[in-house]
């Protein structure tokens, strides 16, 4: 693929965001993985004040071992608009993963991936403009409809809005609230699958993505506490 086809502005008005999204929706790719991926990363943000705070987490999860931390951090004046959130802080993330040192066989994100209105969430986002794979995980409904899924872990429902648009929700364990999951790029709904519950053991979130979600959470409460001592 012609790398330029998918490189575009980042600030811009709601409408030419909305047909980016559908434009390079049709870039991805949804097909099995090709390798078990063994350096994963896990990104997450908090935020406030108009603090944006970035966090990836790299593992090795053969090895279960944590390998690399970045951070990245930014002022940001946009508020949040729900099926937008790549425009708002893709190119903090950008900079966050720039920072790794290891080169990640998989991605995952808090958000979500083909599952969205323009087939074209956040995980589908930047791993089509990394050409990686990626999977968004998210702890609320997005788009469609869905049953809730047993209360066993691996249990699921698929959610019902499009073909264009899987993800399903799942139950990564006993009896705990399920999580929303859908391909993002370079991987399947199965797949996607698969590699949740692979790396949710023993918690409801993948292990990077849930270090990151406190490495980022951490970065937030550091950076405030200086700013109330200075």
């Amino acid at each position: 693929m012609n790398r330029a086809l998918i490189r575009h502005p980042w600030n811009l008005s709601l409408r030419r965001a909305a047909g980016v999204q559908t434009d390079l929706s049709k870039f991805v790719s949804l097909v099995p993985l090709t390798i078990t991926p063994r350096t994963v990363v896990g990104i997450d943000s908090a935020e406030r004040d108009n603090h944006l705070f970035l966090a990836a987490v790299a593992m090795d999860v053969i090895d279960n071992k944590v390998i690399d931390i970045t951070h990245a951090h930014a002022r940001i004046k946009e508020k949040y608009i729900s099926g937008y959130r790549a425009f708002r802080e893709g190119p903090l993330i950008l900079k966050v993963l720039k920072r790794l040192y290891y080169e990640p066989d998989l991605l995952i994100f808090h958000g979500y991936g083909v599952c969205h209105p323009r087939f074209f969430g956040l995980a589908s986002h930047i791993g089509l403009w990394l050409d990686l794979p990626s999977i968004g995980i998210s702890d609320k409904r997005l788009i469609g409809h869905f049953d809730f899924p047993g209360e066993n872990r691996g249990d699921y429902s698929t959610i019902r809005y499009s073909p264009q648009a899987p993800g399903v929700v799942l139950r990564t364990r006993d009896g705990v609230k399920p999580v929303f999951v859908s391909p993002g790029h370079k991987i399947d709904l199965i797949g996607a699958i698969e590699q949740t519950l692979r790396l949710a053991d023993p918690y409801r979130l993948p292990e990077p993505l849930r270090r990151a979600h406190i490495e980022a959470g951490k970065d937030m409460r550091r950076f405030l506490g200086n700013n109330q001592k200075s």
